[in-house]
């Protein structure tokens, strides 16, 4: 019989502490949350925590459909350009663009140029015309010559191929390195 009321006291003491080593807070409903501070007391419950950790809530996985954006989605096209720079000096610079929606980086040599702004200006119609199409070719240009400099750029370009050469021989060509391809390309006067 001692053994037995030990047993029970045993049990019955493990279930007192059990009690309580619950919540401070009396006014708790089991199974209830607590809200906090600003908290929204009619919002719906959230899910059960099954962790184990009833004081964390539970962290849903990132989710880039709540910005309503598709991923990869932002100002700059999908673009990964190799571009091989001969300033006619002996000078070679060798660099590589990729752009991705939301992101723009250089490897390589591409100096004091800007990966953002270089992403930019692929998104612009007349830079994509003019490293995606031969429609440049076949201009009227004037007899200017603007130095020895050549640059070679190679890639895609939203999908579109890209293997264009760019100088400045000429008035059209030292107006596509200045104006078009400057944020792509050094300055002529010193890379």
């Amino acid at each position: 019989m001692r053994r037995f009321t030990l047993i029970l006291t045993l049990i019955l003491g493990t279930a007192l502490v059990a009690t309580a080593c619950g919540s401070d807070d009396d006014s708790t409903e089991v199974g209830g949350d607590i809200p906090t501070d600003g908290e929204d007391t009619d919002a719906p419950a959230d899910e059960p925590d099954d962790d184990g950790d009833d004081d964390a809530p539970v962290e849903e996985p990132a989710d880039d459909t709540d910005t309503g954006l598709a991923l990869g989605a932002g100002p700059y096209p999908v673009a990964d350009v190799s571009v091989r720079v001969d300033l006619g000096d002996g000078t070679t610079a060798e660099y590589r663009l990729a752009c991705l929606g939301d992101t723009a980086t250089f490897t390589g040599d591409a100096g004091s140029l800007d990966a953002a702004a270089a992403c930019l200006a692929l998104a612009d119609t007349d830079v994509v015309d003019r490293v995606t199409t031969d429609q440049y070719l076949d201009r009227i240009c004037t007899e200017i010559y603007g130095g020895p400099e050549v640059a070679q750029l190679t890639g895609t370009l939203d999908d579109q191929p890209i293997d264009s050469t760019v100088d400045r021989v000429n008035g059209c060509g030292i107006d596509d390195w200045d104006r078009l391809l400057a944020p792509l390309l050094p300055t002529a006067a010193g890379a």
